[in-house]
């Protein structure tokens, strides 16, 4: 949610795949178009809607960075000439010469700007939504593991938070 409101904000056309349950939250931060993971036709759609965007196609940033969301990235770079692949887990091992896959952290020279003197601002500004909201698990350390299970269940368009 705050790449996608990042990215928007910077200007770029953002096409999101989510779940069809997180369509209106995708829209919500920002992506023009969602599509559901789970339509077979997902690659096909995409690639159809990249090319009546009418914008440059700057690449891939994947927040689930599992082998099957893999599979999505990897079909749409190779039928889109290639391009970035960003990950929030380490990217595939083999990927085509074409692509430039990498996994991005969140403090470095980079990032660390942004957050200080963009990110913090437009929350106050109300520019940036805090989002996805919260889910609180529960207040002390004794809700560490609780909170670990429900994570590792699956969450969705949430943070798990243990006060």
């Amino acid at each position: 949610s705050t790449t996608t409101q990042l990215a928007t904000a910077a200007g770029i056309h953002v096409i999101s795949i989510a779940g069809a349950h997180n369509s209106d939250f995708s829209k919500r931060c920002g992506a023009a178009q969602v599509f559901d993971h789970k339509d077979a036709l997902v690659v096909d759609k995409v690639i159809e809607a990249v090319g009546k965007a009418g914008h440059e196609f700057v690449g891939i940033f994947d927040a689930i960075a599992s082998p099957e969301t893999y599979v999505h990235d990897l079909a749409i770079l190779a039928k889109l000439g290639g391009g970035h692949l960003a990950c929030t887990h380490p990217p595939p091992a083999d990927v085509p010469a074409n692509v430039t896959a990498g996994m991005i952290f969140a403090v470095n020279d980079v990032a660390t700007p942004v957050w200080k003197d963009y990110v913090t601002p437009a929350l106050e500004a109300g520019k940036l939504q805090c989002l996805p909201p919260p889910t609180v698990v529960g207040k002390g350390l004794e809700y560490i593991q609780e909170a670990l299970k429900k994570s590792k269940a699956g969450v969705s368009a949430t943070k798990l938070v243990v006060e």
